[in-house]
Parts: structure tokens; C-alpha cells; sequence
């Protein structure tokens, strides 16, 4: 037999043991280039073909995937995988013998796990090569994920025994291991129309990991049995390879890239998008678009609530249509601002798929939760399944690594986060975001920490020349200019630009090629003036009471949970109607408390439902609600996400006619300590500094738009050498380099500059984070610790139930719960307070719920939904111990807790 009818016909590339099915080692890598093929035709996005294309050339791509496809498990062909793979499986050793190869056993390679396929693919390759196309080596080496940490330029001779038997290169088995992997490689060479590996291009480090995107989606796909199946050992050598992969490759049906609806994305098609006609930030954002020629980065910098969301998705038509875009990802900085918007885009989102069904994602933890996502999932809503037309959730995108290769992304901003993070797969990040065009919210809510991977990934963005729109309302000048200059890889000048220094507002900035340019947004509307008034801490309840007198609504937003809940205590004893909203409830609890909210303070609300309410709640009113108060307290917060509050203010005209005489005035009483001190929860979440110079900075009256950016920009400057303040200023600095320069531990290195040394992705990932979601998230946002919990009631007779107002049978604790009895547990989700993860406390909080979860329920860990979660049980009065604090359950309070022997919690 020849080598190449044994590689095609009989050498084992996939096996499973126990049902004697398998799969050639030819047919599956022939299956990968099928997919491949089609996903380079079919699927890749045309910005995304045409940036490969720029550098390789358009026959020339398609020469190299096939190649890349045909050759990634070329590492296979070695003794060392060949005993892997037939150690239970006897009749593959028969099919080695047909050849003439010994099937040797595992312990004959003691330095087995050294030459892992993938990393012996890559190995093999540079060997044959004498050095040369590292970038393609690269490629093989990185397939399942993560690239090799080292030169592999000796690999071969240094654990020859691995690739050609216990007797050596010159034996006569290790002259047949050779013979196979040769002849392999000539036919990856000559199906890919190459004659010599001295003909494969010189690739850039984006391409590379580009390409590695793309192979690592096309093995996957074409790993997947249910699209590939394996083959019984009786019908080896009857299959049709050509109506395999068609069979496959429709059975997957990947949806196609997203392009824009026909009626354009100019003014006269926005009523048609957004049901009302465009104002002139919008207008504005569209003349920037046009004035640019091709696309880039975009800042939207405009105040609270003047729809700069929908601004963003006509720019991502206009830009699509220039760059010829696959989709849109929208990050966000929460969950609960991510859910809030996923109906405004989700709605947009089905206009544009006029002739063919586009796939949708929301993407953060909780997203299977969601009942709006999950009504699209199954099919119940937006999704016309006789033809396929319209929005659906396709099956392939729910997997956590391949959530950004869907059309329309709606997610939390770690998802582009974890793009620069050194994680395994972050090449499937790059893909997915490589086609669309990225929108960017609320920019001004993440931190020092959070920026570190924000701009690694601008610089990133701007490498494949990704079109990004940054939306704010409070953005500092010199942020400003970080995120531009991060995304043009251009380093900071002494002599700031005209485009880093402009304090007009509205205002739009925009790249034109490498020339940066602003729009400044004449509006027509008149300013909204709100008074600002300090109060003590000591005598806010009786304020809003006397504000409240005639009716209207308050909103008051405090900085801690603790706060929160003490005030809206304080408030309820002194008669008040009280609506309590914070991180610290029941996922389902939560969601209904918004939606209530919503209701009765929100932009359809009415007089009946808004009179004499307060609506207390922390930073989650900030920005993740569309509500609208009459009258607003807060406690001392930096100024720009002061501002942010005050947008909650007077929010909507259409209410000015109901609120009562006395709150027709904008009035927000900013709590600050009567002695002069800052309070301690605020310190700890903001730090002095910030807190401090907008005390000093507060003014009797301002007006917004006009007042937000010398505002922002006072409080963000630097002090002078003689200001009182320096050396809390110098602390603030100090704390912000060492945020920086944590987040350097796990931070993806940055694209290199065009004409630079072509270099691998040998090390990229080296000392990378760890490779779940939860870790990731946790590395891109610095966030202490979490414990999340979901809450459920034991009662005496050991049954488990729901929280009593949750209607639900009682469910056993020794079975583990159905599909649809675990989806409702998996809602009754909840974050411990921050006491009970903070050092020790974390991993003595999780070994003990994890003793009692075996103890109490030890079949619960067999369902799906539950499997790795902790279950929090509270007794029949909603109470427990945990550690050293009493722990209790209020449906209108959220979770609250005391240390065993203190009288008040």
C-alpha cells in the first residue's frame, strides 16, 4: 500500500473505541479543508477577506488556508500519537501493521507528552522547511488554541524517539514514520497548488492570528460528529468526501455575514431604522462618517439620553457599508445595561435582515436567563423557520469561545476585554471582532484597570482596521486622546493636537486615514439647568419628605449597598413609598424590580404611578435604567458620573407638565458628611482624590449640555506643584500605576508597527490566564473575588423549594432537578457581599457551602444548569449562618447580614 493511500484510507486520525467507529486521518483533514473553503467563500466577512487579501493576495489566500487545513494534524503521523490512539482500539493496530508500522505502547515513549500533536505539526514543519515559513508553523502549532512558548527549530532531533520509534530515525520504522509524513505534506503542497514550502508567504503577526481563527473554527466544525460523522470500520473507504463535506457544511448552516439594508443608513432611512427622525448629534454622527471617506475610530461625545445608541447603529451601516463589515458588536459595562439595551438593537437588528437570517448573541454569563434571548433561542419569536429568514439564535454561537463570531454581538465590554488578554482561543476574539464594526458604551464607566485592556485592544482593532464607534457623555480630554492614539498605534506628543484639547460639546471626533478631525454639534433644543444643593448626611430623609409633599418621584443613589438599604429602611419608617434596587437581590427579584421601576418612573410613566415614590438604589441607577426623577439626592461621587446621575433628572420633557410646582425646578442635593470628612464606604469605592476635587468644584447651578465638559475636564486636570491638594492627587497617581501595571501580568502584547520585523506567535501566550470565563472577566475588570450563590429554602422535611413567592413545587434533594426545574434554579442567582470573599473569607465562604451542597443536596451537581454552582439554603424563615454572620433574605431589602453578637447589621 502507499503512504498516501494509508494516510487516506487506514491510518487513524479520530477513533471511538467503544462504538468501533473512526475516522481516517486524510478524510478528516480533507473534511477540514472542505470547511475551510467554505468558510473563507461563505461566512468570513468581506472586510475580513479583503485586510488577508491586502497582504497575501486573493489566490493566494485561498492557496494558503487549504494548505493550512490539509497539513494542521500533520503532527499525527508519529509514533508517539499512533500509540495514543490504538491503546484501545485493537483493530486500529491491525491497520497499522497493513503498513508495516509496530503499534507500540504509550510506555515506550517516556517523554510522550512533549510532542503533543499540535506542537509536533508545527515542529515537523520547520524541520522540512530548514527554518524557513516560521508564520505557517506558527499556525499549526497554535491550532488548538494557544501557540507554542518556545523555538521549535530542534524539537524533532531532540525527542526523536517520538517521531520516529524506539530504534530511531534510521531504523527501518522510523524510515515509514518519515515516508508518511512526507507524503503528506507533498499532497497538502500539491492541493493547495504550492510545488515547495519555500513558496508559502510571509505572513504579519495579525494575519497569523487571523488565520488561526479561521483553522481553529474550520477543526472544529469539522470535528464535530454530528456535522462529520465517524465511519464504521465496515464502510472505510465507500464514503463520497465531496457530498460529505456539502452534507456538513449545510447541516452546520453558519448564516452569512450581515449586509446593510437596502434603504442605506442616511438621514431619510433613519424614521424607517428607528421610528423617528434623527437629531443633530445623529445627524452630526453621519456627516462624520461621510467627511471621513473610509473608515476608523469615532467618538460620540454627547449628553445623557439624546440617543447616541441609535447615532452609533447608523454609523455602523454607513460603515459597513464602506468596509464592507459582517456585523456589530455593542459592549456595555453590565449585565443589566447589556439586557437594557438588547431590545433597542435586537429591533434594529431585524431590519436589516431583509433576505437572510442573521445570528444574534448576548453574551455575558446570565445571557440563557434572559427571556427575551431565550424566546429567540427556541424559535418562539423573530424567527420565521419555513425559510430561515430573519433573527435567530444559532445552536453553534452558545459556546462561550465562539460568542463574538456571531453577526450581532450583544454583550458586557469584557468580551472586547478579553481580546488583548493572554488567554487560550483569544484568536477566536479576534475573528469575531475582526468583521464587524465595534460600538463602545458608556466609555467613561471603566476604570484605570478596565483602560489597560481597553486600549490594547484599540490597538488591535485598529491593526485590522476594525470600525469602532466610543460612545460618552463625560469623557475626559485626555481619555480622549488615549483611546485614539491607542487605536492608531501612535505614541503621545509633548505639543497636544487641536483635535486632544477641544472642549466643544456636543462633539464628534473622527479619524480621516491618520489625521484625526472634530465635528462640534450645534443643537437646537434649549440646555436643562439643574440646582445643586449639599446636604448633610443627617437630615436627608426629612428633605425629601418636604420635596415630596405635593408628589413627584425621587430617585436617590447612593454609593454601598449598606447605605442603600439603611436609608431605604429609614425611609419606610418615616411612611414613605420606597423602591429598593441594588446588586445584592435575587437575579429574578432584581429583573422584576427594574421592570417595575421602569414602569412607574420610566419614560412612559404617569402622575399616578410616580407620585410619592423614592427610588433608592446604588450605581445601578446610574446607567443601566431609562428613568426619570422629579428630584434627585446623591451622595459626593467624581464628577462625571455625578453628571451621569443628574441625567436621571428631568430626563424626559413629556413629564415636566405633571411634576408638581415645587419640582418643576431640577434640584439635586449631592450628601456629603456634616464634618467635613469623606465618608468611608465612598473613599473605598473612589478613592480621595476624585471625591475631594468635585466637593471643591461643585457649583450652585449647572446646565447641561453646555457646563459637562470645563466641568469633567477641572476635576480630571492635574493640580499645580503649590495646590493643597497635590499630595493626594500624587497618591490618586500612585494607586493608578500600580492598577496599570497589574493589568501588564496577563496583558496580550500590542500589534507591531506596519514595515516592522515580520515576527511568530512563539510566546504570545506565555503565562497566560486561566482559560474560563469567569476567570477572564474577573482579570479584565480587576474585580475583588465574587461569590455567587443561588438561593433556594431548605425546609424540616429536607425538600427543597423556591422562595415563597416563586410559585414552583417543592423538589427533592436527592434527584438531581429536570432541565426546566435546573433553569429556574440557575435564576435564583445571587453575589455574596464583599465580606464574604475578600481574602480568606472567599475560600473558607466556598469550602463551607461546598460541604454542605454534598451534604444537602449531593445529586443536584448531576444537572447541567447546576453542575459547579454553590446553593446558598436558607430555612423556612429565609435565614442561615454563614462563617461568622447571621444571614437574611428581604424580598424588598435584598440580602442583608450581621456578625454573630452585633446587635444591628
Amino acid at each position: 500500500m502507499e503512504p498516501l493511500e494509508f494516510l487516506l484510507c487506514s491510518y487513524p486520525g479520530k477513533c471511538n473505541a467503544a462504538s468501533h467507529e473512526w475516522l481516517s486521518f486524510g478524510t478528516h483533514s480533507t473534511d477540514t479543508a472542505g470547511v475551510m473553503r467554505h468558510l473563507l467563500r461563505d461566512w468570513l466577512p468581506d472586510n475580513v477577506k479583503v485586510a488577508l487579501e491586502s497582504r497575501i493576495g486573493q489566490e493566494e489566500l485561498e492557496k494558503l488556508v487549504i494548505f493550512l487545513a490539509l497539513s494542521h494534524d500533520i503532527g499525527k503521523l508519529t509514533p508517539v500519537f499512533a500509540a495514543k490512539i490504538t491503546s484501545n482500539a485493537p483493530e486500529l493496530k491491525e491497520k497499522l501493521s497493513s503498513f508495516g508500522l509496530t503499534a507500540y505502547k504509550a510506555s515506550s515513549f517516556p517523554n510522550g507528552r512533549e510532542s503533543p500533536h499540535a506542537k509536533a505539526g508545527e515542529a515537523v514543519l520547520l524541520r522540512y522547511a530548514g527554518g524557513t515559513c516560521r508564520e505557517i508553523a506558527s499556525i499549526i502549532g497554535a491550532h488548538h488554541g494557544k501557540p507554542q512558548e518556545e523555538s521549535l527549530i530542534d524539537h524533532v532531533e531532540t525527542y526523536g524517539r517520538n517521531f520516529f520509534g524506539p530504534d530511531g530515525q534510521h531504523s527501518e520504522q522510523g524510515q515509514k514514520w518519515e515516508s508518511l509524513r512526507r507524503a503528506w505534506l507533498d499532497e497538502c503542497l500539491s492541493k493547495a497548488g504550492y510545488s515547495s514550502l519555500e513558496e508559502l508567504p510571509a505572513l504579519s503577526l495579525p494575519v497569523q492570528i487571523l488565520l488561526t481563527g479561521l483553522l481553529i473554527v474550520a477543526d472544529w466544525i469539522a470535528s464535530n460528529t454530528e456535522y462529520f460523522p465517524l465511519i464504521s470500520l465496515d464502510d472505510v473507504g465507500k464514503t463520497d468526501t465531496d457530498k460529505r463535506i456539502l452534507r456538513g457544511w449545510n447541516a452546520v448552516g453558519l448564516p452569512a455575514p450581515w449586509k446593510h439594508a437596502e434603504r442605506g443608513a442616511d438621514e431619510e432611512a433613519f424614521p424607517w431604522r428607528f421610528s423617528f427622525s434623527p437629531n443633530p448629534v445623529q445627524v452630526s454622527a453621519m456627516d462624520a462618517v461621510r467627511k471621513a471617506g473610509k473608515p476608523g475610530i469615532m467618538i460620540v461625545e454627547a449628553q445623557m439620553g439624546c440617543g447616541k445608541t441609535e447615532a452609533a447603529l447608523a454609523v455602523a451601516e454607513m460603515y459597513s457599508r464602506q468596509a464592507g463589515s459582517g456585523g456589530v458588536f455593542f459592549g456595555m459595562p453590565t449585565q443589566a445595561t447589556a439586557n437594557g439595551v438588547f431590545s433597542r438593537i435586537r429591533d434594529w437588528a431585524e431590519r436589516q435582515s431583509e433576505d437572510t437570517a442573521r445570528a444574534i448573541r448576548l453574551a455575558h454569563g446570565m445571557a440563557e436567563l434572559n427571556d427575551e434571548y431565550k424566546a429567540i433561542f427556541q424559535g418562539t419569536a423573530y424567527t420565521d423557520t419555513d425559510n430561515a429568514d430573519g433573527l435567530i439564535v444559532h445552536p453553534w454561537f452558545r459556546g462561550r469561545k465562539q460568542a463574538l463570531l456571531a453577526n450581532f454581538v450583544i454583550g458586557t465590554v469584557d468580551q472586547l476585554l478579553m481580546a488583548s488578554l493572554k488567554q487560550k482561543h483569544v484568536m477566536l476574539r479576534h475573528l469575531g471582532l475582526a468583521g464587524k464594526v465595534v460600538i463602545i458604551d458608556e466609555c467613561h464607566a471603566y476604570d484605570a484597570y478596565m483602560n489597560v485592556y481597553l486600549d490594547r485592544a484599540l490597538n488591535w482593532l485598529g491593526a485590522y482596521g476594525v470600525p469602532v464607534v466610543i460612545l460618552s457623555a463625560t469623557l475626559p480630554t485626555s481619555r480622549r486622546s488615549e483611546l485614539v492614539r491607542a487605536y492608531l498605534n501612535r505614541r503621545p506628543t509633548a505639543q497636544k493636537e487641536a483635535w486632544e484639547v477641544c472642549r466643544e460639546y456636543p462633539l464628534i471626533t473622527y479619524a480621516q486615514g491618520d489625521d484625526v478631525e472634530t465635528l462640534p454639534v450645534k443643537l437646537t433644543d434649549p440646555s436643562r439647568k439643574a440646582v445643586l444643593s449639599v446636604l448633610t448626611g443627617t437630615n436627608v430623609c426629612a428633605t425629601l419628605q418636604e420635596e415630596l409633599s405635593d408628589g413627584g418621584c425621587a430617585g436617590v443613589i447612593l454609593n454601598t449597598v449598606q447605605r442603600a438599604q439603611a436609608f431605604a429602611t429609614e425611609l419606610r419608617n418615616a411612611g414613605v413609598d420606597v423602591m429598593l434596587l441594588h446588586s445584592h437581590f435575587i437575579a429574578t427579584d432584581r429583573a422584576a424590580l427594574e421592570a417595575e421601576i421602569l414602569n412607574r418612573v420610566g419614560k412612559n410613566s404617569g402622575a399616578a404611578s410616580r407620585n410619592g415614590l423614592a427610588v433608592v438604589g446604588t450605581q445601578v441607577l446610574e446607567q443601566s435604567l431609562d428613568i426619570d426623577f422629579d428630584v434627585l439626592f446623591t451622595d459626593l461621587c467624581p464628577m462625571d458620573l455625578l453628571l451621569q446621575r443628574i441625567g436621571r433628572l428631568h430626563r424626559h420633557s413629556a413629564h415636566d407638565s405633571m411634576r408638581p410646582e415645587r419640582l418643576r425646578v431640577a434640584r439635586c442635593y449631592v450628601v456629603d458628611e456634616p464634618d467635613g470628612e469623606l465618608n468611608a464606604g465612598s473613599r473605598a469605592v473612589y478613592g480621595d482624590w476624585l471625591l475631594l476635587r468635585t466637593r471643591a468644584l461643585l457649583p450652585e447651578c449647572v446646565s447641561i449640555p453646555e457646563q459637562i465638559p470645563d466641568l469633567v475636564q477641572a476635576v480630571y486636570e492635574e493640580p499645580n506643584e503649590g495646590d493643597a491638594l497635590r499630595k493626594v492627587y500624587e497618591a490618586h497617581r500612585l494607586k493608578i500605576d500600580k492598577k496599570q501595571s497589574k493589568a501588564d501580568a496577563f496583558l496580550l502584547k500590542a500589534p507591531p508597527k506596519e514595515g516592522r520585523r515580520v515576527k511568530t506567535m512563539t510566546g504570545l501566550l506565555r503565562a497566560s490566564a486561566p482559560d474560563t470565563e469567569a476567570q477572564g472577566e474577573a482579570r479584565v475588570r480587576d474585580s475583588a473575588f465574587s461569590v455567587q450563590v443561588l438561593v433556594m429554602v431548605q425546609y424540616p422535611d429536607g425538600s427543597i423549594g423556591f422562595p415563597p413567592w416563586i410559585r414552583g413545587d417543592r423538589l427533592s434533594a436527592s434527584h438531581a432537578p429536570s432541565d426546566e426545574e435546573g433553569r429556574r434554579i440557575a435564576r435564583q442567582r445571587l453575589t455574596l457581599p464583599y465580606v464574604f470573599c475578600v481574602g480568606e473569607n472567599g475560600d473558607r465562604t466556598i469550602e463551607e457551602l461546598e460541604r454542605r451542597n454534598r451534604d444537602a443536596i449531593p445529586e443536584w451537581q448531576n444537572s447541567s444548569w447546576i453542575r459547579g454552582e454553590l446553593v446558598l439554603l436558607l430555612d423556612e424563615s429565609l435565614h442561615c449562618e454563614l462563617l461568622d454572620y447571621n444571614l437574611w433574605y428581604d424580598r424588598n431589602q435584598g440580602l442583608l447580614y450581621e456578625k454573630k453578637g452585633d446587635k444591628d447589621g
